[in-house]
C-alpha cells in the first residue's frame, strides 16, 4: 500500500522537532507538502518534498491525504474546516478550538464531510500514559481519594506566540491540554463540579499561572499550569488501597525517554518501566490506520469537547486584574 501523503499547515517548532521526525521514520506515512507563509521554514521540514505559502493551495492538491495543522491557537478550527471541507482528514494541533462551541462546530463539520479530524494531544498514546488509566480504572489503588498534576516551567521570551492574546495565547491553552485535563481522562470522564481558579496574569493579557481545582465524579483534583514556576511535571493519583504516580521529570512529555511509573498497593512497592518511544510517531501513524478503516486508538472529538468544556468552565471564574 501507498504510503499517506502528509500536507503540513504551519512550520513551526512543533512542527520541526516533533511531527516531521515522527512522519520520517514511519512506514505508512510521509511528508507530501508543507505550507507556510514563511517558504525557507518550510523547507526546514520538506526539503525534497512541495512547498505552498498559501494554505488553500496545499488544500486544493489531490494528492495531499490528510493534513497536519500547527498553527497558532486561534487558527486550528478555521484551517481544519477548510480541511475537511476541501477533502482533507485532519490531525490538528492542541487545543482544537478555542472553546466548546468553535469544537461542537468541528465535530460537525467532520460528520458532515465524513473526515476524519483528531485533536493531537499525542501523550494520550504514550504506553506510560495508557497503563495508568488502566491501573486507576481498574480499582487496584481503590476508591480515589485525590489526583494531583503540575506542568509547570519558568521563563518565556516576550516575544512567544504563548503570550499574545490575540492568537489564542495564554498558559492554560498551552499546558492545560495535559496537566489540566487528566483528571478527566483518568477517571472515565464522570461530571465536573466545584470548581476554583486562581490565576497570575502576564502583563500582555493572558494567563501566566493557573491553578484549577476541582471534583471530578466527587474526587478532588487539584492542578496547576504555569510559564512562570520552576519546571515541574508530575502526576499523582491516590486512592484508599494505594497510589500511583508517573516517576521522573516527564509526566506528560516523555518524547525518546525511557520511563516509569511508581505504585503503590496497600504498602508494597513497585516501579513499572516502559522502554524509549516516539508517541508522536505513535498518533500519527494510528491516525492513518484510523483513516484507513483499522480499529486503532485515536482520542474521540467527545473528549476534545470536554476538555474544551472544562476550559470554558475554567475562564468564567479567571478574574482578571482591572486598572486602578
Amino acid at each position: 500500500m501507498e504510503k499517506f501523503r502528509w500536507g503540513f499547515i504551519g512550520a513551526g517548532m512543533i512542527a520541526k522537532k516533533a511531527l516531521y521526525p515522527a512522519i520520517s521514520k514511519s512506514n505508512i506515512g510521509e511528508i507530501y507538502a508543507v505550507a507556510s507563509r514563511d517558504a525557507d521554514k518550510a523547507m526546514t521540514i520538506s526539503p525534497k518534498g512541495l512547498i505552498y505559502t498559501d494554505y488553500d493551495q496545499l488544500l486544493a492538491d489531490p494528492n495531499v491525504d490528510g493534513v497536519y495543522i500547527s498553527l497558532p491557537n486561534a487558527f486550528h478550527l478555521p484551517l481544519a474546516i477548510r480541511a475537511m471541507k476541501a477533502g482533507k482528514h485532519v490531525l490538528c494541533e492542541k487545543p482544537l478550538g478555542m472553546n466548546a462551541a468553535e469544537v461542537r462546530e468541528a465535530m460537525a463539520v467532520s460528520k458532515e464531510t465524513g473526515k476524519i479530524l483528531i485533536e493531537a494531544s499525542w501523550n494520550r498514546w504514550h504506553p506510560r500514559t495508557k497503563r495508568i488509566q488502566e491501573i486507576v480504572q481498574s480499582g487496584k489503588i481503590g476508591k480515589l481519594t485525590r489526583i494531583r498534576t503540575a506542568f509547570t516551567y519558568d521563563g518565556l521570551d516576550e516575544s512567544n506566540i504563548r503570550l499574545d492574546p490575540t492568537i489564542g495565547g495564554g498558559i492554560l491553552y498551552d499546558l492545560g491540554p495535559y496537566s489540566t485535563v487528566a483528571p478527566l481522562w483518568l477517571t472515565g470522564f464522570p461530571k465536573v463540579t466545584d470548581m476554583e481558579v486562581q490565576t497570575v496574569w502576564h502583563a500582555g493579557g493572558v494567563d501566566e499561572t493557573t491553578r484549577v481545582n476541582y471534583k471530578v465524579g466527587g474526587v478532588p483534583a487539584e492542578t496547576v499550569t504555569s510559564a512562570n514556576i520552576p519546571v515541574s511535571l508530575w502526576m499523582i493519583v491516590e486512592g484508599t488501597k494505594g497510589s500511583v504516580r508517573t516517576g521522573g521529570s516527564d509526566s506528560f512529555v516523555s518524547l525518546n525517554n525511557p520511563s516509569t511509573l511508581e505504585i503503590e498497593i496497600q504498602g508494597k512497592k513497585k516501579v513499572e518501566r516502559f522502554d524509549a518511544c516516539d508517541p508522536y510517531q505513535l498518533m500519527a501513524d494510528a491516525f492513518v490506520r484510523h483513516v484507513r478503516g483499522k480499529k486503532d486508538w485515536v482520542m474521540p472529538l467527545e473528549e476534545s469537547l470536554r476538555f474544551a468544556e472544562l476550559f470554558d468552565a475554567a475562564f468564567a471564574l479567571m478574574k482578571r486584574p482591572t486598572n486602578s
